[in-house]
């Protein structure tokens, strides 16, 4: 994949660290790979959490979403609108439900 020339401001001690662990001069190469697994870790969990908030949908929508459609494509922006149906109709079980739907983390603009 093509790279791009940056410039970045990073801690004189984790650039240094980095350098220490990858001493052949691919601590670029190294940084790059980490935030290539953040990205990937960060995907998979939004991917996570949406089909978790999307069965939940589906498994309660006569008891606690009636007043939306049933096929409703649920997003990042629904989660919250989810979690609130269950913990207001969904009883003892709804609240336990919704407080295992992890919110998504704002995006930046």
């Amino acid at each position: 994949m093509a790279k791009t020339l940056i410039s970045i401001r990073l801690d004189s001690d984790l650039l240094d660290w980095f350098k220490t662990v990858d001493a052949h001069g691919g601590y670029q190469t190294r940084i790059n790979e980490v935030l290539n697994q953040y990205r990937l870790d960060r995907t998979m969990r939004e991917q996570r959490i949406l089909g978790q908030a999307s069965l939940l949908f589906q498994q309660y929508h006569a008891r606690c979403f009636w007043h939306l459609k049933k096929d409703l494509e649920i997003t990042s922006k629904l989660i919250p609108i989810v979690q609130n149906g269950l913990r207001k109709y969904g009883g003892l079980e709804g609240l336990r439900l919704a407080s295992q739907i992890d919110p998504l983390p704002e995006k930046g603009p």
